[in-house]
């Protein structure tokens, strides 16, 4: 019994290490497609961001010269 599951583990190893050497992959890579993660859209996440900052910061901008605008020192 214990000469078989040598004989596995060191065929497993052999074929493990034959793979490696090779370079064919054990597990094939994961497919980011309809995931949050994928690293092409990570710089559009970014641009998305620092546009709707932008526009808000402007609306806000706006909102206060509206305020400061009517009123006039009597």
């Amino acid at each position: 019994m214990k000469r078989l599951l040598f004989g596995f583990a060191l065929g497993t190893a052999l074929v493990y290490g034959w793979r490696r050497l090779v370079g064919e992959e054990a597990e094939p890579q994961p497919s980011w497609t309809g995931t949050d993660n994928d690293p092409e859209d990570l710089g559009s996440v970014d641009d998305d961001l620092l546009a709707r900052t932008r526009e808000q910061a402007a609306q806000e901008e706006q909102a206060e010269a509206e305020e400061a605008g009517p009123r006039q020192p009597s």
